[in-house]
């Protein structure tokens, strides 16, 4: 009897375990279709994309106009600002500090044809644009 309780005890935990580990998020795509996703992808997704779309409502209509695409269409990365770097930063305090760079397709024919944004890490402030080469 005891082994009994104690199969059915460690079964009960491992499916716990697993049910856990394995929870997903459906959601519908375009087409309609139920997608599975895990919460960690999710959650990237996400916050990746909010933060790329928070620095570009914060764009000149300008800005937003020259870029070919739309904030969906920029790469975040995260660097640290150097005093050269910094030309159109016009807040000093940031160099030397780790900000994010939001790097977008502009709609130049000529090289180079991306623009270069930074960010505040913290409050995802806009904060001035990078030199491209």
């Amino acid at each position: 009897m005891k082994r009994i309780v104690l199969f059915i005890l460690s079964s009960a935990i491992v499916l716990g375990l697993f049910a856990c580990s394995n929870e997903s998020v459906q959601s519908r795509n375009n087409n309609g279709k139920v997608v599975k996703s895990s919460k960690e992808q999710v959650e990237k997704v996400v916050k990746k994309g909010d933060i790329r779309e928070k620095i570009w409502n914060q764009l000149s209509s300008e800005q937003q106009e020259w870029i070919n695409g739309t904030w969906e269409d920029g790469k975040i990365s995260k660097i640290t600002l150097t005093e050269n770097m910094m030309s159109q930063v016009d807040d000093k305090t940031y160099e030397g500090k780790v900000v994010y760079l939001l790097d977008f397709p502009t709609k130049s024919k000529s090289s180079p044809n991306n623009m270069i944004a930074y960010a505040d890490i913290n409050t995802f402030d806009y904060i001035g644009n990078g030199l491209v080469d």
